[in-house]
């Protein structure tokens, strides 16, 4: 589709057209935090606007295909995942796995063109080439349209979504020296954000989760939770600290914290929402 067409249209046969060419076990005794935070999605199918439908997850469907993450980490080879995150608060993520940038965008409906400003103070204007409910085609200057995917769905509450600007401070990097209290903020708005994670991809009914290009110094198991030795952490992890001092203050914080004792939910049959709930219970005992 070379030329901008009215949103109805859009709708009803864009992507007909595309068919032809997605070390210490945590224990378990503690009872967990309350989650007071709703979960609720809704269907983005009955969207009626092109700014409604562009606020979900995308990904990059060059990259889904290519099969990044099928990994559960990039292993040092650094290959980036592409995606956009956009929000009706009109707060955005490029590439909110590896690499991210926040920001803010707008739309003008009549030209197409999103216009978006990071908070680093660049500048970006794509032009929507076409929309649906799960595929999104974008193109910036004389380069090629890139085509996203998503699953049709958002948060009602933003907060919820993990990738919101929000939940993701604790990934960049301190311009200073932080106070212990700053460590363990840092820290705990990590465990949440793994919290929020988890839980996305319950309430996404996904059946295969990735923590590819995402800062960590988790190791996940089925039923359990263990913290890699400091000795062993991920470049990433360091770099959402001022230095590595006080990265490895933060990874011994969760060392020290992990080996309590947890509830695990037995009755539940997923190991992810079990981890997603353990981890409030994580948050809870370092504050």
């Amino acid at each position: 589709m070379k030329t901008l067409l009215p949103v109805t249209i859009l709708l009803a046969c864009f992507f007909c057209s595309c068919n032809n060419k997605n070390n210490n076990n945590a224990g378990q005794d503690k009872k967990p935090a309350a989650d007071t935070l709703s979960s609720s999605m809704i269907n983005l199918s009955s969207s009626n606007t092109l700014a409604q439908l562009l606020c979900q997850n995308w990904q990059s469907k060059e990259d889904v295909d290519d099969g990044i993450l099928s990994g559960s980490g990039d292993n040092g080879l650094q290959i980036p995942f592409h995606g956009f995150c956009f929000f009706d608060d009109g707060s955005m993520v490029q590439n909110p796995r590896d690499n991210n940038k926040t920001g803010k965008w707008v739309m003008d409906e009549k030209s197409k063109k999103i216009n978006i400003v990071f908070n680093d103070g660049a500048k970006k204007e794509y032009l929507l080439n076409a929309i649906g409910i799960k595929n999104l085609l974008l193109k910036t200057g004389k380069e090629p349209a890139v085509k996203f995917i998503a699953d049709g769905k958002k948060y009602i509450n933003n907060f919820n979504d993990p990738f919101y600007p929000a939940n993701n401070k604790w990934r960049i990097k301190p311009t200073h020296i932080e106070t212990d209290s700053a460590v363990k903020q840092r820290v705990i708005e990590c465990v949440i954000f793994y919290n929020k994670f988890l839980q996305d991809h319950v309430n996404r009914k996904l059946s295969v989760i990735s923590f590819y290009g995402l800062p960590s110094c988790f190791k996940w198991y089925q039923g359990g939770i263990s913290i890699v030795n400091k000795a062993k952490i991920a470049p990433k992890w360091i770099d959402c600290f001022y230095n590595k001092d006080q990265a490895v203050q933060g990874q011994q914080l969760l060392e020290n914290i992990i080996s309590k004792k947890y509830n695990w939910n037995r009755n539940e049959a997923n190991w992810v929402k079990q981890s997603a709930d353990v981890l409030l219970q994580v948050a809870d005992s370092l504050k």
